[in-house]
């Protein structure tokens, strides 16, 4: 079975949180969720980062400083075209 994509992991984690604050699982379903919760926060946070390198190298100048990209930010209400 695959990794789950960035998205459905977070997803997860959040599932396991609201069943851990729920409060209701016995000792060991508790161990067992908190388990997977720090492999997923784990997961989310390695995808993160991965993220994170691969934007740095996209925004590198030639020389290898840093660049800065300018980000139009769109208007959400705006019509295509």
């Amino acid at each position: 079975m695959s990794e789950p994509t960035f998205e459905e992991a977070l997803s997860q984690l959040e599932a396991v949180v609201g069943r851990l604050e729920a409060g209701d699982l016995p000792l060991e379903a508790s161990l067992g969720a908190f388990e997977d919760g720090v492999r997923l926060a784990r997961l989310c946070a390695a995808r993160l980062e991965d993220a994170e390198r691969r934007v740095d190298l996209l925004t590198k100048a030639p020389d290898g400083t840093e660049a800065e990209i300018p980000f139009a930010v769109r208007d959400e209400g705006a019509a295509d075209g």
